[in-house]
């Protein structure tokens, strides 16, 4: 509550709370994790109908966290939830190993089982505990997890495993939906962090994976991006990535912590996409916050009223990704063949009208934009580029640089949108 009243208080537009804990945390190898028991931890949450209906007044909704993964809720010690490990395994509903036994695998400090997904009668059970103790809690969505990773040696109700590997998240969507609309909530939010062919049928929006709490192209900001590209071409055209990164180890020799200026800048390039979200993170004690100070609050709360305020624009374009299957934030050779913007890496299109090149280097100030023909305007500042060029344009912390064509038909529209935002 005090999070909520403070961004709100900053300025922030928020639309909604993501609590990925709601069920509990656990301490295991790579930081905090949660407790896949999927029941609501009163210890944790007490007075949730409370928080709940206290948000809704201000219109802002709640989402949570679920995967295909049971664990044994003995271990948890509460006696007030139902062990759905037990009963899927009673009733035969996990993947077995070659033994017959319930193939347990590993996640890092603790085993979890696989709910069978080619058993029909153990979909039916498991979209209605989705329905009635994750939905049935008040949440208008959530992170739908994993979906991925059967191994290939398990033993199905149905089907060869090797085979049903790769439809293993296609199955996980179908179950998805099945739970929302039992729960009788149309309007159900749910991204995905993996797929498979015919997925974009089921489940519409995606989530790049856990990320390093770094800017780097193997595994940071700039990897998100690239990830985005990729998946836009490969069925998955509405993807976003989370604010500031995910993961966050001690290596020893080095310890990955955010950067002071990595959550303002991937907000930043969140504020050009097709949803904003931030996530504390494995370890969120030890990472920068964007409800930390006063400091990054106010930053934070500049993005989301910039991204409120392309809402008109969004929604075109998430419906030309969702009609024609034309990614949202999309590589630069598919707006400009054959010239050098289609050949950067580091930028890139929000729709048809907007480029965007983000500042990948934390402690940058200024970045290089490679601008196809045409004259481009800078749609915070209003200053205006030849294009056909690359241009270093400043960028100082809150000044994305984001562009129009002057000629796009959109130019004047988009501008005004902005303005609106009292950047």
């Amino acid at each position: 509550r005090d999070v909520v009243d403070e961004m709100t208080a900053a300025g922030a537009d928020l639309s909604a709370v993501w609590l990925q804990d709601w069920s509990g945390t656990r301490v295991a190898d790579l930081g905090d994790r949660l407790w896949w028991t999927w029941q609501l931890d009163e210890a944790r949450y007490p007075g949730w109908d409370d928080l709940v209906a206290d948000l809704a007044e201000q219109d802002i909704r709640v989402l949570s966290y679920v995967n295909p993964f049971l664990v044994d809720a003995a271990a948890k010690g509460d006696d007030g939830i139902r062990n759905l490990y037990r009963e899927a395994e009673q009733e035969g509903y996990l993947v077995r190993d070659s033994a017959g036994e319930t193939y347990l695998l590993d996640q890092g400090g603790f085993a979890a089982a696989m709910v069978d997904l080619t058993n029909p009668s153990a979909r039916d059970w498991y979209a209605d505990v989705i329905a009635s103790e994750v939905l049935g809690e008040g949440a208008d969505g959530f992170m739908a997890d994993f979906g991925e990773g059967l191994p290939f040696d398990a033993v199905l109700a149905a089907g060869d495993p090797a085979a049903e590997h790769n439809r293993w998240p296609l199955l996980w969507s179908r179950l998805v939906q099945d739970a929302c609309a039992r729960a009788d909530k149309p309007d159900c939010v749910t991204w995905f962090r993996s797929g498979s062919a015919g997925m974009a049928q089921h489940a519409a929006l995606f989530w790049n994976g856990d990320q390093m709490v770094t800017d780097d192209r193997l595994d940071g900001m700039a990897s998100a991006l690239l990830g985005t590209f990729s998946a836009g071409i490969s069925g998955w055209p509405l993807v976003h990535s989370d604010v500031g990164g995910h993961t966050s180890i001690d290596a020893v020799v080095r310890d990955y912590v955010r950067p002071d200026d990595l959550n303002q800048r991937w907000a930043e390039m969140a504020a050009f996409s097709p949803v904003m979200r931030t996530h504390e993170g494995n370890r969120p004690a030890a990472n920068e916050q964007v409800y930390d100070t006063d400091e990054t609050r106010t930053a934070f709360a500049r993005m989301t009223r910039l991204f409120a305020a392309l809402a008109p624009y969004r929604a075109e374009v998430v419906a030309e990704a969702l009609v024609r299957g034309v990614p949202a934030m999309r590589h630069g050779w598919l707006e400009y063949p054959g010239t050098a913007a289609a050949e950067v890496d580091s930028q890139y299109f929000f729709g048809s009208s907007i480029l965007v090149a983000p500042v990948l280097s934390t402690g940058a100030s200024s970045v290089d934009v490679t601008l196809p023909p045409g004259t481009w305007v800078h749609l915070i500042t209003g200053e205006q580029y030849d294009g056909d060029r690359v241009a270093t344009v400043d960028a100082p912390l809150g000044t994305p640089a984001a562009f129009v064509r002057t000629d796009d038909e959109r130019a004047q529209e988009i501008r005004a949108l902005i303005d609106r935002a009292g950047l």
